[in-house]
């Protein structure tokens, strides 16, 4: 039986690192994904080591380099089997292989092999190919990229987005936001911010754009202007600061995003009482939320029960208003 054609020979680089050598090239998305697989632990749990696939991420990368401006220069990882016939060309420092359906197992990048193959443009893709590896150097491997390669914290992405001038408007309000109540002397969470990266004892950007994105979200504050939401929001955060026992619960992530959660209700609440949103308003509405006893409710889901079960506490009817 004739053996299947090979592909085209590609310009590659061969680079030894210990005792492993492995070869850069730049190989065509049809010519590659076609003949790509990975091992997954669900089908295979005896040898199987590669995680699901999130479709959702794989065509994120594809809009990504579908959009004409955009490049991913980290190389997709691949291992050579057998059957790949994968030959290096020392003369014309080339590589070459069988087109075979399974000539590479993926190591690393399988959202991006995909991304590439979802993308309406057929761009050449980045690899670094591994040759005579055994399951056992293959999982070893894939280990090794998956510990010592540590991502970038979201936190520092969204602290540079400025920079790169990709902020979207909702960004941008909640960087001003951000800024101002970490400098702020009036602010009972200035100082306690982490702009770049998760520390404990204080609140990261991540998580206060989730928290606080919560807040914009609320029709009450989608008519203000940037000085009339921030201070809404003081008033709100020192109301919780003057009436909470224990401060530290005001960085604690699952408690701020708690407080956010509930942000729309209590202002609404207060409104209605008082016909204002000023600091000693809100607290009033706060008093009884503050009061519960949070110790043993570590769940965000767990607090915002109980805030919300206290914050309608708040609310009674009196024999004179019947």
């Amino acid at each position: 039986m004739a053996k299947p054609a090979k592909t085209p020979a590609y310009a590659a680089l061969l680079l030894q690192q210990n005792r492993r050598r492995f070869y850069f090239s730049t190989i065509p998305i049809d010519d590659l994904f076609p003949y790509c697989f990975v091992s997954k632990r669900e089908e295979d749990p005896k040898e199987g080591f590669q995680r699901i696939l999130d479709p959702a991420r794989a065509e994120a990368i594809a809009k990504y380099l579908a959009a004409g401006s955009g490049s991913i220069p980290s190389n997709i990882v691949l291992s050579a089997q057998p059957d790949a016939g994968f030959e290096y060309a020392r003369r014309t420092k080339t590589v070459s292989f069988q087109r075979t359906k399974r000539a590479f197992l993926v190591l690393d990048g399988q959202h991006r092999l995909w991304g590439y193959q979802q993308c309406r443009v057929r761009h050449r893709v980045p690899v670094a190919v591994y040759q005579d590896l055994s399951r056992a150097d293959e999982a070893k491997l894939f280990i090794d990229i998956n510990t010592n390669q540590r991502g970038v914290p979201a936190a520092l992405l969204l602290d540079i987005k400025k920079l790169a001038q990709m902020e979207s408007e909702r960004e941008s309000t909640l960087r001003d936001l951000f800024d101002r109540l970490k400098s702020d002397s009036r602010s009972p969470i200035a100082g306690k911010l982490s702009p770049s990266k998760s520390l404990s004892g204080r609140i990261s950007r991540v998580t206060f754009n989730r928290a606080v994105g919560v807040a914009l979200d609320s029709p009450i504050v989608s008519d203000m202007d940037s000085d009339e939401r921030y201070r809404l929001v003081l008033n709100y955060l020192n109301a919780f600061d003057a009436e909470l026992d224990s401060k530290k619960l005001l960085v604690r992530s699952a408690f701020f995003e708690s407080m956010f959660e509930i942000f729309d209700e209590v202002v609404r609440a207060t409104v209605t009482a008082t016909g204002n949103a000023k600091q000693e308003a809100l607290q009033e509405t706060i008093r009884l939320i503050a009061k519960v006893n949070y110790a043993g409710t570590t769940s965000k889901k767990g607090i915002v029960n109980a805030m919300q079960t206290a914050l309608r506490k708040t609310v009674q009817i009196s024999g004179d208003m019947l």
